[in-house]
């Protein structure tokens, strides 16, 4: 009778088990639409931004889909290169954007260091985000404490198997001194965080993991 009953435990466990590893497990393919992206320079007397179109599919979504820091103006990454791709195997990236020349080499952002001279500044820039203007033009905007969680965190929806998304990779923030030639751009995104709200953590809809997009031509005039 014991043994019966310890059989069907572990039956169940491994049921159980299952249940989750199956609903934290979804294909999930970002495709660009664009087959080319012209960037001319020339035009640009500010810190522009660019338009892509992509869309993204999930392979037999059974109920909508829960994505954490995929925001539509993506920034790229200053911890990353050839050597650090693994990174998205192991840590939360968010959607990021990333540049390649024609040799398939990673183009590591530009980094500026500003220096503060009166600590206001410095407090109402960090409590600042990036924004994208309908004329592709990158402002940066003071938000609340709140404001500043909802955007850091931004949560995407998937609630169809195939979804159209407009996204706004920050190249004149992130990449300002590219020069005239051909490149490669193309999205990845990264989630394993565990330090999340209950609500958000339990949540079986909850992506973690990682994809990547294809890949584009990207020419700079």
């Amino acid at each position: 009778m014991h043994y019966q009953i310890k059989q069907i435990l572990i039956i169940f466990m491994l049921l159980v088990s299952v249940k989750i590893v199956a609903q934290n497990t979804f294909d999930i393919n970002l495709s660009i639409s664009d087959t080319v992206i012209i960037i001319k320079k020339a035009k640009m007397n500010y810190k522009y931004a660019i338009k892509v179109n992509s869309e993204i599919h999930v392979n037999n979504l059974q109920d909508s889909l829960f994505l954490y820091s995929i925001n539509k103006n993506v920034p790229s990454y200053f911890f990353i290169n050839d050597f650090s791709i693994d990174i998205f195997f192991k840590y939360s990236t968010g959607l990021i954007y990333i540049i390649e020349d024609s040799k398939g080499h990673i183009i590591i952002p530009f980094f500026e260091f500003v220096s503060y001279k009166k600590e206001k500044d410095e407090i109402k820039n960090s409590n600042s985000r990036l924004f994208v203007s309908p004329r592709l033009k990158i402002e940066r905007r003071l938000l609340t404490a709140q404001e500043q969680r909802e955007y850091d965190l931004a949560k995407y929806i998937i609630h169809r198997e195939k979804q159209r998304l407009e996204l706004f990779p920050l190249l004149g923030e992130y990449h300002s001194d590219l020069p005239k030639g051909e490149y490669y751009l193309y999205f990845v995104y990264s989630y394993h965080s565990r330090i999340l709200p209950v609500n958000i953590a339990d949540d079986s809809r909850l992506f973690r993991g990682y994809f990547v997009s294809n890949k584009v031509k990207l020419i700079v005039e």
